[in-house]
């Protein structure tokens, strides 16, 4: 599908941007890397992190490791930590006028589903990428600006204004909601922690949330009329 670079087009329909993207793109990583993207709603950090190990063909799913580093503020008598409105530590009592800050890691796990069509892209990719010398564990081994940079590109190739690894996350959302789908397994598949679901109740609900998840990959054929008109609703 030709479109003019002097006038970019600006969103289409969701599934149909992925395919242009995903055509756009000239060697298997950066087809993987788009599919990945837009059919997760993963953040960019969270792809570049991610490991082989966390690919399961078998099952469909990949598991994603959150890394967060945080300053954390400690008293220097106990070592207890002391929030920011504490004048007292509250573990001994001592006055917190002398407390030491740190970066402390905090890591988040969770297990999401994936598109048949982006596994079959990984598998594809990481049987193209055995001709190199990389022999390390992650999946996509390049930085977070290289990845930004591959997403625009692939946009201006498209001619799709504004692409960009957020805008995939945004129309993911927008899509979800869009066709009435639940809305609190969106939050898990998108890895926000403010859920009534915990983050570690993922693994034993992944049925449900592949459930969910597998409904918005049907075609507009293969939807029901009752799911129509709710979706048409929810707009």
């Amino acid at each position: 599908m030709s479109q003019s670079t002097n006038s970019p087009r600006r969103y289409p329909e969701f599934d149909h941007m992925l395919e242009m993207l995903t055509a756009a793109a000239t060697n298997p990583r950066d087809k993987a890397f788009i599919s990945m993207l837009g059919t997760t709603g993963m953040g960019i950090s969270e792809a570049i992190q991610l490991k082989t190990t966390g690919i399961n063909f078998k099952r469909g799913s990949l598991t994603i490791l959150q890394l967060r580093e945080r300053l954390e503020s400690k008293c220097t008598c106990c070592g207890g930590v002391l929030g920011r409105k504490h004048v007292f530590c509250p573990a001994c009592g001592s006055k917190a006028d002398r407390e030491t800050s740190q970066k402390v890691e905090h890591r988040r796990q969770r297990t999401i589903p994936v598109a048949p069509e982006t596994l079959r892209l990984l598998k594809e990719y990481l049987k193209w990428r055995r001709q190199f010398l990389y022999q390390g564990q992650l999946v996509f081994p390049f930085s977070r600006q290289r990845g930004w940079q591959i997403i625009e590109k692939l946009g201006r190739r498209a001619g799709i204004e504004g692409s960009h690894p957020h805008s995939l996350r945004h129309l993911l959302t927008a899509t979800w909601v869009s066709r009435a789908l639940d809305t609190n397994i969106l939050q898990i598949l998108l890895g926000y922690a403010n859920t009534e679901y915990t983050l570690e109740h993922v693994d034993p609900d992944f049925e449900q949330l592949k459930s969910e998840y597998e409904k918005l990959w049907r075609s507009k054929e293969d939807t029901a009329p009752g799911d129509r008109e709710r979706s048409n609703a929810a707009r």
